[in-house]
């Protein structure tokens, strides 16, 4: 059986389908024979310069992944959209160039498919699924600033503060101001209306929502009581003529157990005064908003076929 038989066996039953061309040396196929497959007529496909995928094309995002840390060497990292769905978030752009952070003194040809940014403030890289990448903070901000869409920022930034490990407003706008100022200009304009405002992205989305369908104005933030003037809650939300509640699990909330019990307090009250609650995600607003606004719709039909509960609704007054 000849070498190159041999070496190919070993590479079809390798788990790795993407190499540096001095590995495939190492196995016995020359750098040429390995240039040579890797043009365009030939069966496998060249990635970066001196990195080849050993089958035909396209590559997966994780052969792009793997190619672009193999041309980098150790130092580097994953961050950006790629990074951010791999610290578990949806949102971001799954189509997206793969970004790869190296130490500011490489240069490194960036291409179409994969993104390479010098940066003199490496951070200390998380290890998922083997792969070295950059903490969430951190892949979120590298992933915002990429001149997306308004929504689309919006709607990464929501998510990652909900789901995200070290993702508070307060943690990404710091990452932000540490960061390079390119492309910053619509996730700090974000950002600072989701530190500073009295309701979060989501729910002033939701506003405009309500108030282009055909569904009743609610009030906004109306605090409510029993027929004793027992306090029951203060929704965000409150259709008064059937006695719903619309809740939006807001982004600077949730986020400790101490948070978590005063919402499942919150619900009781709810549930022990007869009140319905319907409770949206920011981010399914951000990303499905006719979704978010038909749910809404529903628990209000819902609510007008059982009686009002006896809730009463009482303004705070300033200064309170």
């Amino acid at each position: 059986m000849s070498s190159t038989v041999i070496n190919q066996h070993a590479l079809q039953s390798s788990p790795r389908r993407v190499f540096h061309v001095s590995e495939l040396e190492k196995l016995g196929v020359s750098q040429s024979t390995s240039y040579r497959r890797g043009r365009v007529d030939g069966p496998w496909t060249r990635l970066l310069p001196g990195i080849v995928l050993v089958m035909p094309g396209p590559p997966t995002t994780d052969d792009l992944i793997t190619a672009a840390l193999l041309r980098a060497g150790p130092s580097a990292m994953v961050t950006g959209m790629h990074a951010a769905r791999m610290h578990g978030l949806d949102t971001p752009d799954e189509t997206a160039p793969v970004h790869v952070l190296i130490p500011h003194g490489k240069k490194i040809q960036s291409s179409d498919l994969v993104r390479f940014e010098r940066t003199t403030r490496p951070p200390p890289p998380i290890i998922i699924d083997g792969i070295p990448v950059a903490p969430a903070a951190r892949a979120v901000m590298d992933a915002a600033r990429t001149w997306q869409s308004r929504r689309s920022t919006e709607a990464l930034l929501v998510e990652a503060i909900q789901r995200a490990p070290g993702c508070s407003p307060r943690a990404l706008s710091e990452e932000m101001e540490r960061g390079s100022r390119r492309g910053t200009g619509l996730p700090r304009e974000i950002l600072r209306a989701m530190t500073a405002d009295v309701r979060s992205v989501a729910e002033l989305r939701v506003f405009e929502l309500i108030r282009t369908s055909d569904l009743p104005e609610p009030s906004w933030n109306t605090s409510l009581f029993d027929e004793g003037g027992r306090y029951v809650g203060m929704p965000d939300a409150w259709f008064d003529d059937v006695g719903l509640a619309v809740e939006f699990d807001s982004f600077a909330y949730h986020s400790s157990r101490a948070d978590f019990a005063a919402t499942t307090r919150r619900n009781t009250r709810y549930a022990t005064h007869g009140v319905a609650v319907v409770q949206i995600l920011p981010v399914d607003v951000m990303q499905r908003p006719d979704a978010a606004l038909s749910t809404i719709r529903q628990a209000y039909q819902a609510a007008t076929l059982r009686p009002r509960p006896n809730i009463l609704v009482r303004a705070i007054a300033e200064g309170a």
